[in-house]
């Protein structure tokens, strides 16, 4: 059981997920790399799942080429049926020579017939529009059909010419009847002038919404999200776009018919240090999509995994209710030992007024190792941060939270990597690699929380999970 899946002596990538005939197809970049070396070219491999928990691994889709191909580096892009074929559009990255702004990046495309083995097509390239476009920030394509105008279209992020250097990212349009002639339109497919690049996009249909899911480097390295009643807008932002937090980059989905799934990578530290410079790539994180009657898209456990992990429960172990609390200051109190694999279910009710309430995971008596999430109702916020941050330093990460003060969580860990479900609404992925503590707690600040229906699982596993 790899519920994270990480390629051995390698990091996960920007994924390229694609469901066919009962099987969910993950292509993924992999580079060649660990917390303290990193081969930046990636090649496209492939596993597949039926559940996200247990991997088929088929290792190489696309190979990167030589040094003098345009594709020296195989990048992002998607998979599409036509016809009796499959078509991966992928980006090429050239070699960079050094001199020019950045390395020259090309739309290219490979073929198959069953998924598995892929043939590179060398008659295609759809290079920028460099009259519009910039043609050094030209990748991630995502191929679709349009059945309202019965041709195919194509997402690719790019930049525009003018504007701040930092808010030229623009998601570009391109149309062909065929898929071989691409014209690639003028005008952007939507260029907001907020960030500098619209990474890996993907756009789907669900009830009567659009949604355009991308992924942003400017402000915060996240996935986000748009969502529209027609393909030609407006793109509008929910009051929440983000689909998870910091711990989750270049997040796609894939869907089943029935369901909807987001599918990502957590994000390392140079040197497998907690605070330390992010790394690009990691482990495979998914989250279930559920949409909500105003269009929001919520964000929960995926109930086919969850399925799984609990039929390889070595124990489950119900935990008792109990009241934390201090009127006047801090009180925590330990309720469990975290396993290396497990779940747990809690709901936590803080009382009015109670100003911060939350969780602490692998933490040791002295509370000077481990992690918290923090429940802060009166400033509408939540934290997840380190519990020996001292000082000036940042936490891990601030996201918005209008849950009020009930919260029920569902936490899955694995090693040093720990997913949190807030209410089937939101979900925090977070790396700790500081693994000294095997404490799970519960505390409030100047107030009273109280503990209820928590029961903790410890899964069965079959190897330790890659860092």
């Amino acid at each position: 059981m790899t519920r994270f899946y990480k390629p051995v002596g390698a990091r996960l990538g920007d994924t390229i997920p694609f469901y066919w005939d009962g099987v969910y197809h993950v292509f993924f970049l992999k580079r060649f790399a660990d917390d303290t070396h990193d081969r930046v070219e990636t090649d496209w491999c492939h596993i597949s799942t039926t559940d996200f928990v247990d991997f088929v691994d088929h290792g190489v889709a696309i190979p990167k080429g030589g040094v003098s191909d345009p594709d020296f580096s195989a990048a992002t892009g998607s998979v599409i049926r036509v016809g009796d074929e499959f078509h991966a559009y992928y980006t090429g990255f050239r070699k960079w020579d050094g001199t020019s702004a950045g390395r020259h990046q090309t739309v290219l495309r490979a073929r198959s017939t069953d998924l598995i083995t892929w043939t590179k097509d060398p008659e295609f390239a759809l290079l920028s529009d460099k009259d519009h476009y910039n043609a050094d920030e030209w990748r991630d394509p995502f191929v679709f059909f349009n059945t309202e105008r019965q041709r195919y279209q194509m997402l690719v992020a790019g930049q525009t010419l003018t504007g701040p250097v930092l808010r030229r990212g623009a998601t570009v349009l391109a149309e062909s009847e065929t898929t071989d002639e691409w014209t690639i339109s003028p005008e952007p497919f939507w260029a907001p002038g907020i960030y500098s690049m619209h990474e890996c996009p993907d756009l789907f249909r669900m009830g009567d919404w659009w949604y355009l899911v991308y992924s942003t480097l400017t402000d915060r390295t996240v996935t986000r999200y748009r969502m529209s009643r027609t393909l030609d807008g407006p793109w509008i932002s929910p009051a929440d776009d983000e689909l998870d937090g910091l711990g989750l980059y270049a997040a796609k989905t894939i869907s089943d018919g029935a369901n909807r799934y987001l599918v990502g990578w957590a994000t390392n530290n140079t040197a497998g240090q907690d605070g330390a410079g992010w790394l690009w790539g990691g482990n495979l994180v998914v989250h279930e999509l559920v949409q909500q009657d105003d269009g929001r898209l919520l964000v929960k456990q995926p109930e086919i995994s969850r399925a799984v992990l609990e039929s390889r429960a070595q124990s489950r172990t119900p935990m008792p209710a109990k009241q934390v609390g201090s009127a006047n200051g801090f009180a925590t109190s330990t309720i469990a030992r975290l396993p290396h694999a497990g779940m747990i279910d809690i709901t936590l009710t803080a009382e009015p007024e109670t100003k911060a309430f939350g969780i602490e995971l692998r933490t040791t008596p002295e509370r000077n190792h481990g992690y918290s999430v923090t429940f802060e109702p009166p400033l509408s916020r939540l934290l997840v941060d380190r519990l020996d941050r001292f000082g000036a330093d940042r936490p891990y990460d601030i996201r918005p939270y209008t849950g009020g003060s009930e919260v029920q969580l569902r936490i899955e860990t694995q090693g040093e990597l720990y997913v949190i479900y807030i209410n089937d609404e939101q979900a925090i992925t977070l790396r700790g690699y500081d693994r000294t503590g095997t404490e799970f707690g519960v505390f409030a600040t100047e107030g009273e929380v109280a503990v209820s229906d928590a029961e903790l699982t410890v899964i069965q596993q079959d190897e330790e999970v890659q860092r």
